[in-house]
Parts: structure tokens; C-alpha cells; sequence
């Protein structure tokens, strides 16, 4: 199963974005990071940082959350981020307002 973060927006929209997309950012940020000051941190010590990273984040929920409040931008997730829709429409549909347009 997957996991994503759920988000509700102002206007009332819920976007369900991709937690995989987070802690890559996260674990991109700190790889980046962490070999320009290491100097000890060789080519096959990164990708091992790296992947614990990201199973760190994707463990745990509230870092998650916080990397995603205070570490991204909507510009980063919004090309990933799914619309959420859990409305039943089946009642509303014979009475909501319709009109035919021409695009």
C-alpha cells in the first residue's frame, strides 16, 4: 500500500500527495547536504544515507508532515498532488443545475 499525505485546502479541495514524492526530497536535500561537508563521505556511503533517509521519512508520519510544511513549496508537490473527490454525486445529480456549452 501506498502512503500520502492529505492535505485540505482553503476552498475546501483535498489533494492527496504522494509521501514516496516527500522523502525523496527530503533524502535528496540531505544527500546534497551532507557531501559537501563530510569529507569522509565517499560514493558508496551515500546511496546508503540516502535510502535511510527516505525510509526514515516514510516511517514516520510526523516528519513527514513537518518536511513538507517547512521544507517544500506547492510548486513541489502539485505536479504529483491527486485530487481528492469522496463526494457521492448520486442524489445531487437529478437536481444540480446543467447546461450544454460549445468549447
Amino acid at each position: 500500500m501506498e502512503k500520502y499525505l492529505r492535505v485540505r485546502m482553503s476552498n475546501g479541495s483535498m489533494y492527496d500527495i504522494p509521501a514516496e514524492v516527500i522523502a525523496e526530497h527530503r533524502a535528496n536535500f540531505f544527500e546534497n547536504n551532507s557531501a559537501e561537508k563530510l569529507a569522509y563521505h565517499s560514493s558508496s556511503v551515500q546511496p546508503r544515507l540516502r535510502i535511510a533517509e527516505k525510509e526514515f521519512a516514510l516511517n514516520n508520519d510526523d516528519v513527514l508532515i513537518d518536511w513538507a510544511t517547512n521544507k517544500m513549496d506547492w510548486k513541489d508537490i502539485e505536479k504529483f498532488a491527486l485530487k481528492v473527490d469522496n463526494n457521492d454525486y448520486e442524489e445531487e445529480w437529478k437536481t444540480v443545475e446543467k447546461q450544454i456549452v460549445t468549447k
